[in-house]
């Protein structure tokens, strides 16, 4: 009887499994091709080159103040005592260390501000997806854009992309 009812069990298992497997509907999008196209990132590219076209500016300054720097001590130094040689020495050594600095911290700003321009677009795109996969009521979505997942059966999957490009009013 145990066998019985444990064959019954298992049974009934399996065809709810292959019931919910069959109701399963899979989506794929390529991100990629879809931000390629988004009017948003038009305005993100014109702000990321003025920022950072004003932080090379920023740069170029400290680097003309490193070479007149250098070019002053290159000029003088025989006419220097040792101990005016070792200060100009320190101060040029420190100029570059400032200049590395600075160097790192305007790519950490401008990487900073690229994140806060496309933040906006991203949520943008996310909400398009869940809307368009929810109002089809599709299972999974994947983004094939960076080749993830490796393997997709096309026949059971559907491409997204133009229904995505529609909410986002893409054309």
């Amino acid at each position: 009887m145990r066998k019985v009812l444990f064959f019954i069990c298992v049974a009934t298992a399996c065809v709810s499994f292959q019931a919910n497997a069959q109701t399963l509907k899979f989506g794929h999008v390529n991100s990629g091709e879809i931000w390629t196209v988004m009017p948003e990132l038009d305005s993100v590219r014109v702000k990321m080159e003025k920022t950072e076209k004003d932080l090379q500016a920023i740069l170029e300054e400290g680097r003309a103040e490193a070479e007149k720097k250098y070019a002053e001590f290159e000029a003088n130094q025989d006419k220097w005592s040792s101990v005016v040689k070792e200060s100009k020495q320190a101060e040029i050594i420190e100029l570059q260390r400032r200049l590395q600095v600075q160097q790192q911290n305007a790519q950490t700003r401008l990487q900073q501000e690229q994140q806060k321009l496309l933040e906006p677009i991203q949520k943008k795109f996310k909400d398009a997806v869940d809307k368009v996969a929810k109002a089809n009521n599709f299972t999974y979505i994947f983004d094939i854009s960076a080749g993830n997942p490796l393997y997709f059966n096309e026949t059971q999957s559907t491409d997204i992309g133009a229904l995505v490009k529609k909410e986002l009013g893409i054309k």
